[in-house]
């Protein structure tokens, strides 16, 4: 069966789920107290809304800002998470997922990456002072990585979410497993915009528990992906992220405060390794400002024959340096 006829498939198994009356999850009121010496920065800057029968979420970042609409399938409450480890966690949404009880769709766009099409476009020269010799340039070390400068996505699966007793609680402290479908009408290809429909599923496991002194956001994904435009070869890959910060922790601790992001991707055609990208990431926070400073360093393979026809480089370059810096809130 082609990767289409999957996704209808699924879409098919799914749907008696979504038909299920939804009904609102039990509010919470949290004490004064709470309410003002509790809440971290990230609230106060980006919040969420809570809708009564669905969660409106939205969150800002450098290289992905997106809007979210959380809605229940079933009329089961969102289940509470105090305190359990990761693997914990993962072992009850895997077997929660199985039968969708929430549905999320999100619409993302990636502003770093977009900005760097654009002063490819609309600056040129500008663009041209950031070459480092004649084939690598700073701004596409700072953008590379994203595939699409925006996305839609349609996901269903499981959600929990994470509390901890004396802290108010963050929409975002929210850990996902379930089936991901997204899409995008662009393709960024060395900082420059190619048209491309794309339809992307996945198996997904994602999640953010952010707490006063300390925050973890994990995501490891199987996934596939088809395009529209015949000269950006069809893959399947497998990808896999964790971060971590703590504020409790001397900064320069290796282990602690970092981020590690890899994935590698696959022909579908002959199932030739097409492309590889390692990041590792350091985080410094700054306490009294519950946020901290990051900076991202990896490398990025891509073999020539990702690309056909007008796409195709006469001087291609395999490797590509990642260079991000960023602040977390």
């Amino acid at each position: 069966m082609n990767l289409p006829g999957a996704i209808l498939t699924l879409l098919l198994v799914l749907a008696p789920a979504f038909l299920r009356p939804a009904v609102a999850e039990p509010q919470t009121t949290a004490t004064p107290h709470e309410a003002v010496v509790e809440k971290p920065l990230k609230e106060h800057l980006f919040g969420s809304h809570p809708l009564g029968w669905a969660d409106l979420d939205w969150e800002v970042d450098l290289y992905y800002s997106n809007l979210s609409l959380n809605i229940p399938l079933t009329d089961q409450p969102l289940r509470h998470i105090h305190e359990a480890g990761e693997l914990e966690v993962y072992s009850k949404l895997f077997v929660d997922s199985l039968i969708p009880r929430f549905m999320m769709v999100e619409a993302a766009v990636m502003p770093l990456p977009l900005a760097g099409a654009g002063l490819k476009e609309y600056a040129r020269d500008l663009y041209k002072a950031a070459d480092i010799g004649r084939e690598q340039n700073v701004i596409q070390w700072v953008t590379a990585g994203f595939e699409e400068p925006w996305a839609f996505s349609f996901f269903v699966g499981d959600m929990v979410r994470f509390d901890r007793p004396g802290e108010s609680r963050l929409s975002s402290n929210k850990g996902y497993m379930g089936y991901l479908l997204s899409y995008s009408n662009q393709h960024i290809k060395n900082n420059v915009l190619v048209p491309d429909h794309s339809l992307e599923a996945e198996w997904k496991l994602k999640g953010e528990r952010s707490f006063r002194d300390e925050k973890l956001s994990w995501s490891f994904r199987v996934g596939a992906k088809i395009h529209d435009n015949t000269n950006i070869s069809n893959t399947v890959y497998l990808g896999a992220r964790r971060s971590d910060l703590d504020f409790r922790v001397n900064p320069f601790e290796f282990l602690k405060n970092s981020t590690f992001d890899l994935r590698i991707d696959f022909s579908q055609k002959n199932g030739r390794l097409i492309r590889q990208e390692y990041v590792l990431g350091k985080k410094f926070p700054i306490t009294s400002w519950g946020v901290a400073l990051k900076l991202d360093i990896g490398l990025i393979w891509e073999d020539p024959a990702r690309y056909a026809g007008t796409l195709r480089d006469r001087d291609f370059q395999n490797l590509t340096l990642v260079l991000r810096p960023n602040i977390q809130f």
